[in-house]
């Protein structure tokens, strides 16, 4: 690895790690709505850290990003009662490409969105009737920054505009008359293009908002070096008020899970 870029993701790392984790304190109240997001690791199906890592965080809506058959036996295993609405798609074709959702409320609809051009993972559309009325979510797993080479170093600097084309195709299949929510492992922080064309829209992040910059991920590479970025997002409209929001210290993955609680204005 070139030796300017390890200095480069040496400084971003060192951003990633400052700003206040705050881990779930309780349920949220009543009026209340909270939502975790969570990139499990296909690589580690079935973890019992990683089911672990969302017992006691008392969400209401959970998405999942790289689910496989194995992860859903084992969330669906320990959850069933908690969440009695779920759903699970599996990968196709890129082993790290599954989704999931997990509800205490019923899920009206599910719409299965294809990769967009240079995307890698489809996304999915999930509406469900929640305690704030229906709310559309838009689970999300943008391309790594790695080149079809298979280049993280070249990746970093050359998939911008894939993750930019990617949010555009699935804004575009969203429905405008409900509050939306998008959610999901974005393989880019917010001076990526893909966020920056959402906060241009009028999203904000409550991960940011309340945890400041903190890493949602980090690995490990062969020279030793830890990268350390916030890939994980929770990004609301204007229909919404996030009123606390946090990176969760627990499980195995190269991911943490992330959560924000919601009212309505």
């Amino acid at each position: 690895m070139p030796r300017g870029f390890v200095a480069c993701a040496l400084v971003l790392s060192a951003c990633a790690k400052s700003g206040a984790s705050v881990p779930p304190a309780g349920p949220p109240a009543a009026n209340q709505l909270r939502v975790v997001s969570y990139n499990v690791n296909f690589g580690l199906a079935g973890d019992l850290e990683g089911v672990r890592a969302l017992d006691g965080m008392h969400a209401d809506l959970v998405f999942l990003q790289e689910t496989n058959p194995a992860w859903e036996d084992a969330l669906v295993g320990a959850f069933q009662r908690r969440y009695p609405h779920h759903r699970f798609a599996p990968p196709i074709d890129m082993p790290a490409g599954g989704m999931g959702v997990m509800s205490r409320f019923p899920i009206a609809s599910i719409e299965h969105l294809p990769p967009a051009t240079g995307g890698l993972f489809f996304a999915w559309r999930v509406v469900i009737d929640t305690s704030l009325g229906r709310l559309q979510v838009l689970d999300v797993h943008l391309r790594p920054p790695i080149s079809d080479g298979g280049s993280w170093v070249a990746g970093y600097f050359t998939t911008r505009e894939d993750r930019l084309r990617e949010i555009e195709y699935h804004l575009a299949r969203l429905d405008r008359s409900l509050p939306t929510l998008i959610v999901g492992d974005f393989n880019e922080e917010h001076g990526g293009l893909a966020l920056g064309r959402l906060t241009q829209l009028g999203y904000h992040d409550a991960v940011a908002q309340y945890a400041g910059p903190r890493r949602t991920w980090e690995w490990t590479v062969s020279s030793g070096v830890t990268l350390s970025f916030q890939l994980d997002h929770i990004l609301y409209d204007e229909r919404l008020i996030a009123v606390r929001g946090g990176v969760h210290e627990a499980g195995r993955s190269d991911h943490k899970p992330i959560w924000a609680d919601f009212e309505r204005p």
